[in-house]
């Protein structure tokens, strides 16, 4: 038996993917990875923002907004398939839109990406706080000093880590809400009125958005199309579905006095053992997407703008510490700009784009 794959063999298990060789993903890999890469920091500040508006309200429009986005991923995957040639969002607003498109749109995607590492880095401050005690600005300083090292070093954890975590992660979330559901108080006022007309359609933009996975699980996923459909659908609606069921939960025990970050709430609500339950499934999901996000942003800088090393890992780091360090502590702010800002002016360019790939298949 040869030790040596033949390279007809190795052409279809492996895929060269921005400069790395990548072994092709399964239906369940890709799903775990567009799931993955969506539950984030934006699940913990869901139930603060539904509670404002009421939860009947606010739930219709996680799944309102959750059919809209994944009727987006659809479309930001038929672009990606047509395409044929792997490339980032920008790549393809640049190859349909023009240069101008894909500056504006690598721009936008930037600043994204910083105020969603803020957010993180808000977020573990907090429950780093609630978690141990102390003050969050020195919570905040000493973990951004630790995820800085990682995004610095460069190292690469095992390739199953990310699906360990997300399958933690997602467990974790089911659990907790399987438990606070049958405890919930759903009167009246929680379901229909809240403390604010306005709805939270930032925040759950911010909680849902997957567009950066999409590029990677089609590259992972070169040779089936039916496959690559079916990840982006099973990835978007798990993310759903979760989000709906966390929130009523959460929502449902402590109405408008949910916390910012919601996982700090169930600690101080429940006791000790479910502080420290709580706020590691906040510190876990929180540490993972923020170094993941860190890398990421750091490889846009040295392999699409030629930036060096050294300097790209300062430009990704400094930033959100300045932010942090200046004040800008404000969770579910931060969530509801990014969102309603970043997220919809990029998806609105995604969205032109696939009308602009339509028209020229159809001439």
């Amino acid at each position: 038996m040869p030790l040596i794959e033949s390279p007809a063999t190795q052409s279809t298990a492996v895929v060269l993917h921005q400069g790395v060789y990548k072994k092709t993903a399964s239906l369940a890999e890709a799903v775990f990875m567009i799931t993955g890469l969506t539950i984030g920091a934006g699940i913990l500040g869901l139930p603060y923002a539904v509670a404002r508006v009421g939860l009947i309200p606010g739930t219709l429009c996680i799944i309102f907004i959750g059919l809209l986005m994944l009727a987006m991923n659809l479309m930001i995957g038929e672009v990606a398939t047509a395409t044929k040639t792997d490339m980032q969002l920008p790549g393809l607003a640049g190859k349909y839109l023009g240069g101008w498109a894909k500056g504006l749109l690598s721009v936008v995607l930037i600043f994204g990406y910083y105020g969603t590492l803020l957010a993180y880095l808000v977020g573990e401050s907090i429950s780093l706080r609630a978690l141990i005690g102390g003050s969050e600005l020195l919570w905040g300083v000493i973990f951004w000093s630790l995820a800085s090292f990682v995004v610095w070093s460069g190292l690469r954890s095992v390739k199953n880590i990310d699906k360990i975590v997300s399958t933690i992660v997602m467990g974790l979330i089911i659990g907790v809400s399987l438990y606070l559901l049958p405890k919930g108080n759903f009167s009246g006022q929680i379901l229909t009125s809240g403390l604010s007309l306005n709805l939270p359609i930032g925040v759950i933009i911010f909680a849902l958005h997957a567009t950066p996975a999409i590029a990677q699980a089609h590259a992972l996923l070169p040779k089936s199309r039916a496959a690559f459909r079916k990840a982006l659908i099973i990835g978007t609606l798990i993310p759903i579905a979760l989000y709906v069921l966390f929130t009523v939960a959460v929502v449902g025990i402590m109405g408008v006095k949910v916390p910012e970050v919601a996982t700090v709430g169930i600690g101080e609500y429940f006791g000790p053992a479910a502080v420290i339950i709580a706020n590691l499934f906040a510190i876990l999901a929180m540490t993972t997407c923020y170094i993941g996000l860190g890398t990421a942003l750091k490889e846009t800088f040295v392999w699409d703008h030629k930036i060096p090393d050294h300097l790209a890992t300062f430009l990704v780091v400094a930033l959100p510490l300045m932010l942090f360090l200046a004040g800008l502590r404000h969770f579910v702010a931060i969530l509801d700009i990014v969102g309603g800002v970043f997220v919809t002016i990029e998806l609105f360019m995604m969205a032109a784009v696939f009308y602009v790939m339509k028209r020229r298949r159809n001439i």
